[in-house]
């Protein structure tokens, strides 16, 4: 990871925990923060649970065969 030291950053509520978290000039979740700041945004904890529980779900509904 780049020293982000000497970026610009900028803070967020994550939507889901309420905890703040940085993003940094030059990523794409700042470039979207920055775009729409009314937007729902995610740290990433929340972000890694959503996402996987995301992938269990599509696995249980090949497996069943449920739509």
């Amino acid at each position: 990871m780049q020293d982000q030291s000497n970026k610009f950053r900028w803070q967020l509520i994550c939507y889901s925990c309420k905890r703040s978290f940085d993003v940094f000039e030059g990523t794409p979740a700042y470039e979207r923060a920055k775009r729409n700041r009314n937007g729902m945004y995610y740290c990433e904890d929340c972000k890694s649970r959503i996402e996987l529980e995301a992938r269990l779900q599509l696995g249980r509904r090949l497996l069943t065969g449920k739509d």
